[in-house]
């Protein structure tokens, strides 16, 4: 009998038309979307607001590239961790320049794959060739380390005003390369449930990101005293 969880994760309705459905969705109602409040740190409003449009038309573009076009994997992964590190920094330090801000996102992008990349080579030095979902398995974990780290050290140091948002922002993000590494150890482990796990961190890393980081941006959960204060004026 087939593997059936890995068959339906391979086809183009899970691969590709499920993940792009709500952000061309979403960039449509963009634009007829009311803020609630002037955000969780209002220097930093039109960066989240221009960071929104341009990753929601790139999470659309990315799976049209890779199912249609056979476009290589690993640019739109760095680009797709890349768009979290420009978020963060953005919205932590807004009073950096642009540049700059996207400068240090670019370096830190690169941290994870160099880890990885590293400890994948020790591994098969050691034991042999390995299995390419290795490699991912090991890039997963590494991720959900930074994030946790930043959540907990890096960005609580900066005393950022949006604080509890970037928090949030980065649990999500731990939370998604967390299910991706537990499916990929299943997947390791011939479970073909692992497959039918992957489909949830894919909907949490292209379908929701980008509309979930806008929402909690200007969510009056998440807003700073002083944008409540000026909304509801």
């Amino acid at each position: 009998m087939g593997s059936t969880w890995e068959a339906f994760y391979g086809g183009e309705l899970q691969g590709l038309w499920s993940l792009i459905a709500l952000p061309v969705a979403f960039l449509v109602a963009l634009p007829w979307l009311r803020l609630r409040t002037r955000g969780s740190d209002p220097r930093a409003a039109r960066f989240v607001r221009v960071w929104t449009v341009v990753f929601a038309a790139e999470t659309i573009v990315d799976p049209l590239a890779i199912v249609r076009l056979g476009a290589p994997m690993l640019p739109f992964v760095l680009l797709g961790d890349y768009r979290v590190f420009l978020l963060v920094l953005g919205v932590a330090e807004p009073e950096r320049s642009l540049a700059a801000t996207c400068a240090r996102a670019a370096a830190w992008t690169l941290v994870v794959p160099v880890v990885a990349g590293l400890a994948y080579r020790a591994g098969a030095a050691i034991a042999g060739p390995l299995p390419e979902q290795v490699l991912w398995l090991i890039y997963e974990c590494a991720f959900v380390a930074l994030a946790l780290w930043w959540r907990a050290r890096f960005i609580p140091a900066r005393r950022p005003p949006a604080l509890r948002y970037l928090r949030a922002v980065l649990a999500y993000v731990a939370t998604y390369y967390g299910l991706w590494g537990l499916a990929d150890a299943l997947i390791l482990a011939h479970r073909d449930v692992g497959w039918a796990l992957r489909i949830v961190p894919n909907q949490l890393y292209y379908a929701f990101f980008v509309p979930v980081a806008w929402w909690l941006f200007f969510s009056p959960r998440y807003a700073s005293t002083r944008s409540l204060v000026q909304a509801r004026r």
